[in-house]
């Protein structure tokens, strides 16, 4: 039996991510604790995915492994309670991809992303939501769609230099939603052929989508000949909870909000990430700070051609604009795809 998995120091990096995780991640029960660290949270979720796989033991350590290096994010209720006996498991899963964690050399003129890293995490991402659904008990479950998205973004663009309000930024946005997209698709694939696909008139609407994206032919084709299990794979929306577990991860594509925590509080959780001063940290992290709402829905609009789901999650403002600016808000949104745009007032 594999043993629980220890780490040298510990994977938090301050007080209130650890508060996140001892709130509403930390498994009780019957007025005990039963998750005594957070690799044995990790363990435990790890497990209970594992009992629809195969061959669960290496996949178990996987698992782990991206949850410990803050890789992958899973869906809070998972997390929260999965391996006890009365969890009910989703149908409507969720998995963030924390970007941040695959820079390397940040904040230096030789930093770069390593999309390799980040697709083989996409992929893993696929099969444990899928194991998700086949270890739910609803009987039309197993091919519902799935919801991968992303934190860290605005992270990522300090990380590598590039300002969230800039060409350069928005075209990295979109490598990394289209590099989410096709990893997506091709773990979908790979499972369509191993555990079965869903009906035909489902698989075509997908595959058209595919096709229309610009997907890379080899993955067309494998599609077109074992088809898909899911029809919806990538969905971006607001994980709060989830960003503030993994050391404050910036939330889905937001920018770094100006207050909270303080800029040089910040700072420090970015350079025990990434091993840089917090100075160089604090002195870069500006660039990925509150951004205008147009510098927002622009970096959006970059990456929804490559997300299934509209990205249409509340964006937050300082003051909420009179109708005028707000219709021009609307328009933009439309423009860019991006569902039906709701501002949300800073607390």
């Amino acid at each position: 039996m594999m043993t629980l998995q220890k780490f040298d120091a510990s994977p938090f990096l301050d007080a209130a991510a650890v508060e996140a995780w001892d709130s509403w991640f930390r498994l009780r029960e019957h007025g005990r604790l039963r998750d005594i660290s957070v690799e044995a949270t990790w363990e435990r979720v790890a497990r209970a995915l594992a009992a629809a796989s195969p061959q669960p033991g290496r996949w178990i350590s996987r698992v782990i492994d991206a949850q410990a290096r803050w890789n992958i994010v899973l869906d809070a209720r998972i997390v929260a309670a999965a391996g006890t006996a009365t969890f009910a498991w989703p149908d409507d899963p969720v998995a963030v991809i924390n970007a941040a964690t695959f820079v390397t050399s940040p904040f230096s003129r030789s930093a770069h992303f390593d999309f390799g890293a980040f697709r083989t995490a996409a992929d893993l991402a696929v099969e444990c939501l899928d194991n998700a659904l086949q270890l739910n008990t609803r009987a039309d479950a197993a091919h519902s769609d799935l919801q991968v998205g992303l934190i860290g973004v605005a992270d990522t663009l300090a990380m590598l230099n590039k300002r969230y309000d800039s060409a350069s930024g928005r075209v990295l946005a979109s490598r990394l939603a289209q590099a989410l997209a096709e990893a997506c698709f091709g773990a979908d694939v790979r499972l369509a052929r191993t555990r079965g696909a869903m009906s035909n008139e489902r698989t075509d609407t997908a595959i058209l989508r595919a096709r229309k994206r610009g997907m890379p032919a080899e993955l067309i084709a494998a599609a077109e000949c074992t088809g898909l299990r899911h029809s919806r794979l990538t969905a971006i929306h607001s994980q709060r909870r989830l960003a503030e577990f993994a050391n404050h991860a910036t939330d889905a594509i937001d920018p770094l909000p100006g207050g909270n925590p303080p800029a040089r509080t910040y700072a420090a959780i970015v350079a025990g990430r990434t091993a840089v001063a917090a100075e160089t940290c604090a002195d870069m992290l500006p660039l990925a700070r509150r951004q205008s709402i147009s510098a927002q829905l622009a970096l959006r609009g970059a990456m929804q051609p490559w997300i299934d789901a509209p990205i249409d999650y509340p964006l937050k403002v300082d003051e909420l604009p009179d109708n005028r600016a707000a219709a021009h808000w609307r328009t933009l949104a439309a423009a860019h795809h991006l569902g039906n745009l709701v501002l949300q007032k800073r607390a």
